[in-house]
C-alpha cells in the first residue's frame, strides 16, 4: 500500500504541476512511497519518472479513471480541479481520506458535488489568502489553511546567461515567465507597453518565454515590432530568468504565480499586477511594484522608476532573495506533511 496518492489530470505542464513536481520529489527524499496518477501522455509523469519509491499510473482523462486508481492508497491528494470529484470516489468507495490544493481565484459556481467534494475533504489547502477567500466566498463552513508554492531553485548555467545576454548585446533585457495566456497572465499588456515606447527607449527589450493558446494573436500584435520577443519554450528557466535586469507580471488574475517566486529568489526585481495573491508577497515599493492590470502606461511607469534608480533595484534584488528562500520546497513539503498527519488520525 502507498503512503499517498497525488492526482493531477491537467493536459499540459504549467505551474500547478510544477509544484507537484516539487512536493513529489522533496517527499521522494523523506521516504515516503507514493503514486502519481496523471491522463496518458501527460509530461508531469514523465518529469517524475526518477522518484524513488513513486509509482506512475496513466489513466483515461476522467475524475472515475483516476479515482478507480486511488484503490491500495492511505491517502489522497487532488493538486487540480477534476480530480476533487476522483479524490471523493476514492473516499467513498475505498475508504481513503483526501487533501485538496485549491490554486485559483476564478470564481466557482454552486455545484452540489463539488460542495460535497470539499466538504468530505480532510483538509483543504489554499496557496493564497485570495485562493482561500474565493472559496469561502461558495463555502463558508470551510475552514482552508494557507500552505503557498515554493520557489523551483532552477540551476544557472552562467555561460548560457552570458550566451543570451549576448546574443541582445547592449539591451535592457525585460522578461516574463508565463503560458502565453492574455485572460489569464495579460500578456497583450507587455505587447502594447513595448509599443509605446520602442521610439523612446530603443535599448529596451522585452522577452515573454512560453508557448500556448494565444502565440498567432501574439505573432500579430508584435507584427513588426522589434523589441518584443516571443522566445517560445524553454526548458532552462533559471538561464533565462538570470539574463534578464527586471522581470514583469501583468497578470489578470492569479492565486499567487509561481513564475514570480523564482524571478525572486535569483534577485530579480518585479513589476507585477495589483491581483489576487501576488501581494500577499510582493509589497508595492519595497521588494517591487504592483500595478493595475491591462494598463501598460502603469506597467511602463513601473519598468521605468526601477531601471532609473539603480540603488532602489538592488535593494530590492536582496530583498527578493530573502523573502524567497521562505517559500522553499522544504518548507511546503513540512506544511503538507502536517495535513498529512491530521488526515490519518482521522481515519
Amino acid at each position: 500500500m502507498v503512503d499517498i496518492c497525488h492526482l493531477n489530470l491537467a493536459p499540459g505542464y504549467r505551474g500547478g504541476e510544477r509544484q507537484a513536481e516539487l512536493l513529489i520529489r522533496e517527499l521522494g527524499h523523506r521516504g515516503w512511497l507514493q503514486r502519481l496518477v496523471v491522463r496518458n501522455g501527460n509530461v508531469l509523469g514523465d518529469r517524475c519518472a526518477d522518484v524513488s519509491d513513486l509509482e506512475i499510473r496513466e489513466v483515461a482523462s476522467n475524475p472515475i479513471a483516476a479515482g478507480i486508481a486511488i484503490r491500495g492508497s492511505r491517502m489522497s491528494h487532488s493538486h487540480e480541479g477534476r480530480t476533487v470529484y476522483s479524490a471523493l470516489l476514492g473516499n467513498y468507495a475505498f475508504g481513503v481520506p483526501y487533501v485538496i490544493t485549491r490554486r485559483v481565484v476564478s470564481p466557482q459556481n454552486k455545484s452540489f458535488i463539488r460542495s460535497m467534494a470539499y466538504g468530505q475533504a480532510g483538509r483543504v489547502a489554499a496557496i493564497s489568502r485570495a485562493a482561500a477567500a474565493e472559496l469561502l466566498k461558495r463555502m463558508p463552513d470551510l475552514d482552508p489553511v494557507i500552505v503557498p508554492d515554493a520557489s523551483a531553485g532552477f540551476e544557472v548555467d552562467d555561460a548560457v546567461v552570458e550566451r543570451i545576454r549576448a546574443d541582445r548585446a547592449g539591451k535592457v533585457l525585460i522578461g516574463h515567465v508565463g503560458a502565453l495566456d492574455h485572460s489569464h497572465k495579460g500578456q497583450s499588456t507587455i505587447i502594447e507597453a513595448a509599443r509605446l515606447v520602442a521610439g523612446s527607449h530603443p535599448d529596451w527589450h522585452f522577452m515573454l518565454c512560453g508557448d500556448g493558446r494565444d502565440e498567432q494573436r501574439f505573432r500579430d500584435e508584435i507584427g513588426t515590432l522589434s523589441n518584443v520577443e516571443l522566445v517560445g519554450w524553454v526548458d532552462n528557466v533559471g538561464d533565462f530568468l538570470a539574463s534578464f535586469d527586471l522581470f514583469v507580471y501583468p497578470s489578470l488574475h492569479e492565486a499567487l504565480g509561481s513564475s514570480l517566486l523564482d524571478a525572486m529568489q535569483l534577485g530579480l526585481p518585479v513589476v507585477a499586477s495589483k491581483v489576487g495573491g501576488i501581494p500577499d508577497f510582493v509589497e508595492d515599493g519595497v521588494n517591487g511594484r504592483l500595478v493595475e492590470p491591462e494598463n501598460p502606461v502603469e506597467l511602463l511607469a513601473g519598468i521605468e522608476e526601477l531601471l532609473a534608480d539603480n540603488h532602489k533595484r538592488q535593494a530590492m534584488r536582496e530583498d527578493n532573495i530573502r523573502k524567497a528562500a521562505t517559500f522553499c520546497a522544504t518548507r511546503m513539503a513540512d506544511a503538507y506533511e502536517t495535513l498529512y498527519r491530521e488526515i490519518s488520525v482521522q481515519v
